[in-house]
């Protein structure tokens, strides 16, 4: 494959000027202390628009505008899924992130399915665009092109990092399989990162699995990435739209209390997704893990959502505890990386990002 870098440095160059144009200001001006970022830090820092390197990650179900504007205005990039949005929900949404922040974001789409919001979020002048679970194709690639986009895209390894920078990626999310959610990493983060940073030039690399402090934060920039991704710890935020029930199972969970399995799979097959364990899968664990079809209580209805709670929810279901469902939460997918030994607290989206950046500012 030929990766086309001028290309992208010039597409990357004229985005992160629309972006910077609202006066965010350069890299170096937006560092705390002593500390000098590197120079992939500088370049995803003055890239995305941002004053520190931490990034949402877009856990779809409980991540509402709430949330991905409190993270925005903190400094840090707020995250938006739409993977599942019709267009005009897509823009609907973007509108009400732009009500609460006029700082940078980025939208996510998972590219098992069909990103039918795309063009729609690129109208309402998404200027950063995030994929994973695949690779954009070229009339996707064409319309964030054709927008002046930022295009960022997950990867697992060196050959799906090469795949990616063959693309033009302008930036690269290097996931490990220690992140909650749905994973398809098949390494530790660690050994992931060695990969891609290697290859990846001068595109700036985030590392993605199991982040909740700065320290952990210091350990991945030391190991060569530009920045960091951050689920769990802002899903325990109170701009979470999460379900309080989850949000307190987070705080109370260790990282032995999570399982990389694809028990939860109706809405997504065979995808492997980090979760806490709960009573769902204690019972499917308990009869050999049995295939669909076979599994106990396949038919229960274990929470409900919508107007006067009419629409139910199946145990197995790939959808995540969300504020605004009742029943059995519980036995809902609660996604949850292995990060959550360092979560003790929900306390508001921007003191984390500032608790995080202090922590890196102090660690060794």
């Amino acid at each position: 494959m030929t990766i086309d870098v001028s290309r992208r440095r010039f597409v990357a160059g004229a985005a992160a000027a629309g972006v910077m144009s609202a006066g965010v200001g350069s890299a170096m001006e937006r560092v705390d202390g002593d500390y000098s970022p590197s120079q992939q830090t500088t370049n995803l820092l003055n890239l995305l628009g941002i004053r520190y390197p931490i990034i949402q990650a877009p856990t779809g179900g409980v991540v509402g505008s709430e949330l991905t504007a409190a993270v925005a205005n903190s400094g840090a990039l707020g995250a938006l899924p739409l993977s599942w949005s019709s267009p005009a929900q897509a823009a609907k949404s973007i509108e009400s992130v732009r009500e609460k922040t006029s700082a940078p974001f980025f939208v996510n789409f998972v590219l098992t399915f069909e990103p039918a919001a795309l063009r729609s979020a690129l109208d309402s002048d998404a200027k950063i665009v995030q994929f994973s679970w695949g690779m954009p194709d070229q009339k996707m690639t064409d319309a964030i092109r054709s927008k002046d986009g930022v295009l960022g895209i997950q990867v697992t390894s060196k050959e799906s990092a090469e795949t990616a920078l063959a693309i033009g990626a302008d930036y690269l999310v290097c996931q490990g399989i220690e992140a909650g959610g749905h994973v398809h990493a098949s390494k530790p983060l660690a050994r992931a990162l060695e990969e891609v940073v290697a290859i990846a030039g001068d595109v700036p690399v985030v590392a993605s699995g199991g982040i909740a402090t700065g320290e952990k934060m210091r350990e991945c920039v030391r190991r060569g990435a530009a920045g960091v991704v951050m689920g769990s710890r802002f899903v325990a935020s109170r701009e979470s739209a999460a379900h309080d029930d989850y949000k307190r199972a987070l705080v109370s969970a260790h990282s032995g209390d999570t399982v990389m399995t694809t028990c939860m799979n109706k809405g997504w097959d065979n995808a492997t997704h980090r979760i806490l364990r709960n009573s769902t899968f204690r019972m499917w664990e308990s009869v050999g893990c049995p295939a669909p079809g076979k599994r106990p209580g396949e038919k229960d209805i274990v929470s409900r959502f919508g107007a006067e709670q009419q629409s139910g929810v199946e145990r197995y279901s790939i959808n995540s505890p969300g504020s605004y469902y009742t029943g059995d939460i519980e036995a809902m997918a609660a996604y949850a990386g292995m990060g959550v030994d360092s979560i003790s607290d929900v306390p508001g989206a921007g003191q984390i990002v500032a608790r995080v950046w202090r922590e890196f500012l102090q660690a060794e």
